[in-house]
């Protein structure tokens, strides 16, 4: 069943009314009179494009301590849920992402270029550090923008032992790479057998053979871009024919991911080496 296949649904009246509320307020901020160059990019209302963070006192990250023996690092994940910065790489014509086919748990098949914070990083300066130790990619931090945050659960890991599993909250970047980038990447052999560019179209249609986070990611990042055209034609003073079919794009991919079948608060898959198969939670 493709991501985006569904049966009739009936949204709530509170999903609906925030669609039009963020529609809304979209509208009277842009259309206030106020000049574009005079707000900062991380000003401008309902951003979403980056993760705040509050720094209390003068922390100083323990970079002694920033790697773990297998041992001691097996004895934090079952302890805690470590926090990840991954990357929805696009690429120059923004219709393809790259996938990585990893080697390693917890998850050896495709999935997205990235890894674990360390303690004092934002989630775009762990992003850009693991962009360059993956794929040997220096980007500015600046070119990293945040469209979706997700828990993840995992049944192995790669540290002993194996079946206790770990668990991960991830931030999701989007970066579209340029063609001297993309001739440029270099994955690390270790972690990675393969990477492709693949359809966008195809991950979210290709029903159980790529992981349903992945397929959520992708329509997230069309809600993503809808939003940011919307606010993007309402800021530019187009004529309200236009904003209103702007606004219709936005609706139209947020209805869609919020149908399809990947949007659930748990979705339980498990993965027989070719396949990802449904389970109840």
């Amino acid at each position: 069943m493709s991501a985006v296949d569904r049966s009739p649904i009936t949204l709530s009246t509170a999903v609906i009314a925030g669609t039009l509320c963020s529609i809304g307020a979209a509208a009277m901020y842009f259309r206030c009179g106020r000049s574009r160059t005079s707000r900062a990019a991380n000003q401008e209302p309902g951003n979403n494009e980056l993760i705040p963070q509050f720094v209390t006192g003068d922390f100083v990250a323990n970079r002694k301590t920033t790697f773990l023996p297998d041992r001691e690092y097996g004895l934090a994940l079952d302890a805690l849920v470590k926090a990840c910065s991954d990357i929805l790489i696009i690429s120059p014509d923004g219709l393809c992402c790259l996938l990585g086919k990893r080697r390693v748990q917890p998850q050896p098949d495709w999935w997205f270029i990235g890894g674990r914070a360390r303690p004092g990083e934002t989630t775009r300066a762990a992003a850009a550090r693991n962009m360059q130790r993956e794929l040997g990619l220096q980007v500015e931090q600046d070119r990293l923008k945040v469209f979706a945050n997700y828990s993840f659960v995992w049944q192995y890991r790669s540290q002993p032992p194996a079946d206790h599993g770990t668990a991960d909250i991830s931030t999701i970047h989007v970066l579209r790479l340029t063609e001297l980038e993309v001739a440029s990447v270099k994955l690390d052999p270790k972690e990675y057998e393969a990477f492709e560019f693949l359809p966008m179209t195809d991950i979210i249609n290709g029903g159980d053979r790529y992981h349903p986070a992945l397929q959520r990611a992708v329509l997230d990042l069309f809600v993503w871009r809808r939003r940011k055209d919307l606010c993007s034609t309402v800021e530019s003073q187009a004529s309200d024919t236009q904003v209103a079919s702007a606004a219709r794009a936005f609706v139209d991919a947020r209805l869609a991911a919020i149908g399809s079948s990947v949007s659930r608060e748990s979705l339980k898959v498990v993965f027989d080496g070719s396949r990802y198969i449904p389970r109840s939670p």
